[in-house]
């Protein structure tokens, strides 16, 4: 019976390190690509985090920029056409699986890497005003790209702790988060349980407990931009995407409406939901961006010039 246990456990701890080799070596260069491969993982591999850094590069590069337009997915189409043709503007369009923490975060590389800056633009539609930690996105588009850029201290201990509560304080750890981001099979195991994690934890949730309005994080984080704009002189505005006029979009506004006001925040952005504009929703091909044939440089121009500089805001943009 010793013998057996004796080779039991010889075996046990030659199969955990062959599984340890097998797992180092999909987080290699040479054979990354081929374990993603092999083990259907090829979905999970970098593209977020290259997606962050590359707006990260934008709000650092370097010009004579004077005006930071950022924001969500919506910013990024109807703005990136007229990258450019932009002297005066830095055009930072992105994604709200960024959160608001890291449309702050971009903004504060703008301001810290540029001088005489006049204004920030923040646009931004009801899904950002929503948009918290997550299991699906945050790991990837917030945790990885701002750990690897050493930016994630720069955020709030409530946002820390909601990480740690998400994803478990070691993986928010540099060489642990490095060895989860190098490889396609480690992302997928470890994406896929924590979203289960979540998931199972939302089922056990009372609906009254469900935010329906805006998050708190989306709260802390506008007035953090606010306050970091304000205590350097540089304007901050915040302005709406074009939304999709459906019922439901009306009823979400509806209620993050009665909710910023309930914040206390229409005192720094009053006009913001006065301004919002809705379109027939067959303009939209997911109810949030343009489709064909209304996502054209040409019907950008025009709708940029009917949102905002008709209406005196993003003075001296140019389309």
């Amino acid at each position: 019976m010793k013998r057996f246990t004796k080779k039991l456990i010889a075996f046990l701890g030659i199969f955990a390190a062959v599984l340890l080799a097998l797992d180092l070596l999909s987080a290699t260069e040479r054979f990354r690509g081929a374990f993603a491969v092999l083990t259907d993982s090829s979905g999970y591999e970098e593209e977020a985090e290259r997606e962050v850094s590359a707006y990260l590069a934008k709000s650092r590069m370097p010009g004579s920029y004077t005006k930071l337009l950022v924001g969500d997915s919506v910013c990024a189409q109807m703005t990136e056409a007229f990258f450019d043709c932009n002297q005066q503007y830095c055009l930072v369009g992105n994604n709200r699986a960024l959160t608001m923490a890291g449309e702050y975060l971009l903004v504060k590389e703008f301001l810290e890497t540029h001088e005489n800056v006049s204004e920030v633009w923040l646009m931004a539609g009801p899904d950002l005003l929503q948009t918290s930690i997550d299991a699906t996105y945050s790991y990837s588009y917030v945790v990885l790209p701002f750990l690897q850029a050493d930016l994630l201290d720069e955020l709030d201990e409530e946002t820390a702790e909601e990480m740690e509560e998400t994803f478990g304080s070691l993986f928010l750890k540099k060489p642990v988060a490095e060895l989860i981001a190098g490889s396609a099979v480690n992302r997928k195991l470890y994406l896929n349980y924590v979203k289960e994690r979540e998931e199972a934890l939302e089922k056990g949730e009372s609906r009254e407990n469900q935010t329906v309005g805006m998050s708190d994080l989306a709260e802390r984080y506008l007035r953090k931009i606010y306050e970091l704009c304000d205590a350097q002189g540089v304007a901050c505005y915040l302005i709406p995407d074009p939304l999709a006029d459906t019922p439901a979009r009306r009823k979400q506004v509806e209620q993050i409406w009665q909710d910023f006001e309930t914040r206390g925040l229409e005192r720094l952005f009053p006009d913001y939901f006065s301004e919002i504009t809705y379109y027939p929703a067959d303009q939209f091909s997911d109810g949030i961006h343009f489709g064909r044939p209304y996502n054209t440089k040409e019907v950008y121009r025009e709708k940029l010039r009917e949102l905002y500089l008709d209406r005196g805001y993003l003075d001296g943009f140019q389309i």
